[in-house]
């Protein structure tokens, strides 16, 4: 039995991370099972008596915990964008604990609880390169560490940031296979999916439809449909330029009066090179302006893969992506249909 597991990941091969909240409270190997993720790790702080977190974190577009500070932690959108950052952040999703490295520089003095002091099994996450980071120790074995350890011992294995996330009982992870596990039923984990061949879309001409061009800057609040505004359609590195076809909006208008819940838009617009950089397919429709990865809270991605392709008959591109947990919708001229 292993007290130690360390990973890295080429963030070129990461599809997405999510934080999966443990609701009702499953063990490892069990939502390991249920997903289908390829790493599995433990998350932040939580109070064990009612669940509720204590560090910054925010899944999906929900804040789930702000406590009253700033601090150095994690943030993406879909997960090959991950960067250290200062939260909260305007991202769709961000974690934190106690950072002990920040931009290749060791933290003096890392601050945190003293329930959280000793040595203990350890948790991080954090950037090596261009690697996504993951580390792992047992609890009371041979490799727990004080936070000033772990810190040093991540420092000397050339990890350019790290934030230290729970440990204890709680430290917990299946890395492809490579596991530490407790009885603990954490309440949420960070779970690592890899890009597989099946999952990229299909590779498509740009439609012959109308697009129009705006400025986040200028043109961020202007309300494109009921429910949805020019900024949701922005590209995720912060560009001005956003292009958004008029037909993707009134499909995904349809999804909102259908469902009657918020569509959350987790990509729509990528400038070519955002495009690349997380990883997404050459030629994607995201490039023109055509398309949107979606979810609905409550409503699962076969209900909304479904409906999609009832009011895209013959043409259009619907790719559901279960395990991570949303649907791809575009204005292709052609059918496409397509599943991770």
């Amino acid at each position: 039995m292993s007290d130690h597991c360390a990973v890295t990941i080429p963030l070129k091969d990461v599809a997405r991370i999510q934080v999966y909240i443990n609701s009702p409270r499953k063990t490892l190997s069990s939502i390991k099972q249920a997903t289908g993720a390829d790493y599995l790790l433990n998350g932040t702080l939580y109070n064990m008596s009612t669940g509720a977190v204590n560090c910054h974190l925010k899944v999906e577009g929900r804040v789930i915990a702000r406590p009253g500070y700033s601090v150095y932690g994690y943030a993406w959108d879909v997960g090959p964008d991950i960067a250290m950052r200062v939260l909260p952040a305007n991202t769709a999703n961000y974690i934190a604990c106690t950072p002990l490295i920040i931009g290749g520089v060791k933290s003096a003095r890392p601050t945190y609880d003293p329930g959280q002091g000793g040595r203990r099994g350890r948790s991080a996450i954090g950037i090596k390169g261009d690697r996504l980071a993951l580390y792992c120790t047992r609890d009371g074995g041979s490799m727990a560490r004080t936070p000033e350890g772990l810190r040093d011992d991540l420092y000397a294995a050339g990890w350019d940031s790290a934030v230290m996330l729970d440990g204890g009982g709680s430290s917990q992870c299946d890395f492809a296979g490579k596991k530490i596990t407790s009885s603990r039923k954490v309440q949420h984990l960070i779970l690592v999916y890899l890009r597989k061949g099946d999952a990229y879309e299909p590779k498509g001409d740009k439609p012959m439809i109308e697009i129009n061009a705006y400025s986040k800057k200028a043109d961020g609040a202007k309300k494109l449909s009921t429910n949805f505004k020019v900024s949701e359609f922005a590209c995720k590195d912060g560009s001005d330029a956003i292009l958004v076809a008029p037909r993707l909006v009134m499909v995904l208008q349809s999804i909102r009066s259908h469902f009657g819940r918020a569509v959350n838009i987790t990509s729509a617009y990528r400038t070519p090179q955002y495009n690349e950089k997380v990883g997404g397919a050459a030629q994607s429709q995201h490039c023109y302006g055509t398309a949107a990865d979606i979810t609905l809270s409550g409503v699962s991605v076969d209900k909304i893969a479904s409906y999609a392709r009832q009011i895209l008959p013959d043409w259009g591109g619907v790719g559901v992506y279960a395990k991570q947990g949303f649907v791809h919708v575009d204005v292709r001229d052609v059918k496409a249909d397509w599943n991770e």
